[in-house]
């Protein structure tokens, strides 16, 4: 039986810390381009059309890759799963955000070139990265719910639910 791992380990805050300055840093570099940047003549639509888009493909992208991981082996002690969990769990949201991430990025280099580029440029490629951010990157109990399943495929007990403080799946009621 896996010993469940408290809500107050330091895991699972430093975790939110790491999730949350990530996130936090897209306001900053758009606090730094506000001085930087012109103000906008007009609402730019197409980049912000394109930065939309961008953040369907990068959603189902993560979707399909940003979740695998192998199995945790049959064999290995409840401390040695729960360790590995919390490594594969910590690489696996640095890839998402990563790719999150990159439609801010990009549109940074957009604003400044791009006849039109303004401040509002950077804001609509931001505002895309941290929707996809809050929900492929913040630690809460889909993403989790999702590593962990990938986790336990194998029939081994992770732990990383409760690492979040967050329950462990019951059985399933037929009815």
């Amino acid at each position: 039986m896996t010993t469940p791992v408290p809500a107050s380990a330091p895991f699972a805050p430093s975790t939110r810390i790491l999730a949350g300055s990530l996130m936090g840093a897209l306001v900053v570099i758009g606090v730094a381009l506000s001085v930087v940047l012109p103000a906008p003549d007009a609402f730019p639509l197409l980049p912000l059309a394109v930065q939309v888009l961008a953040g369907v493909v990068a959603h189902l992208l993560l979707e399909t890759v940003g979740y695998r991981t192998p199995p945790l082996a049959a064999d290995l002690s409840d401390d040695e799963a729960a360790a590995q969990a919390r490594t594969r769990w910590q690489a696996l949201m640095i890839m998402r955000f990563a790719i999150a991430e990159f439609i801010a990025i990009a549109s940074v280099a957009a604003a400044f070139v791009l006849p039109d580029g303004s401040i509002l440029t950077y804001l609509g490629g931001a505002a895309v990265s941290l929707v996809l951010m809050v929900v492929h990157v913040w630690p809460g109990a889909r993403p989790v719910g999702k590593v962990a399943d990938a986790l336990e495929a194998g029939g081994k007990r992770s732990g990383l639910r409760e690492a979040f403080g967050l329950s462990a799946p019951g059985p399933i009621q037929r009815l």
